[in-house]
């Protein structure tokens, strides 16, 4: 690719959450070099150490309802559980936008799922992604997939049990 600068640090937040038990120094030389480079390239960056990825995301406002958050992680769907749209990205196709602040997407087919009434006492929202994924089976590969419900029903389901319904249907 031949780039030596970021064009738009902006668009990009570097989050170390994998891993972090690993002491050697090996691990600690690549986090010390995604630092580094996070610095130089005036990039946001959270230690190894200070929380998951995608909750700090939300956390610090990157995050948010109605935009578009990519990252290199396959549960980045986890996003919209506040309603912003999720998508993991390789690697080496996150160092391209980097490079050059461009990408194209392919638009997936969208299924919807409409929730009516609450749940029933005991039942979480991990449930409801579990019997999803049981249901769907690969019906929904290569979906978005929408959640949607009487105003009752999602209110019955605050915004900290939507992150495991979203993060689950992987």
């Amino acid at each position: 690719m031949g780039a030596t600068q970021v064009r738009n640090p902006r668009q990009i937040v570097f989050t170390l959450d994998h891993d972090i038990q690993n002491t050697s120094d090996a691990n600690l030389k690549k986090y010390q070099q995604i630092e580094t480079f996070a610095e130089m390239h005036s990039i946001d960056h959270f230690p190894p150490g200070r929380g998951i990825g995608h909750q700090i995301m939300v956390e610090e406002g990157y995050a948010w309802p109605g935009t578009m958050c990519v990252a290199s992680d396959s549960h980045s769907n986890h996003y919209g559980g506040i309603g912003c749209l999720g998508s993991p990205l390789v690697r080496t196709d996150a160092a391209s936008i980097w490079a050059t602040s461009r990408t194209w997407w392919q638009i997936p087919p969208v299924a919807r799922v409409n929730f009516a009434g609450t749940l029933p006492p005991g039942v979480t929202a991990k449930d409801i992604a579990v019997a999803l994924n049981i249901f769907f089976k690969s019906d929904v590969l290569n979906h978005a997939i929408e959640f949607t419900g009487y105003e009752e029903t999602m209110a019955s389901l605050p915004v900290d049990s939507r992150y495991p319904l979203n993060s689950k249907l992987v």
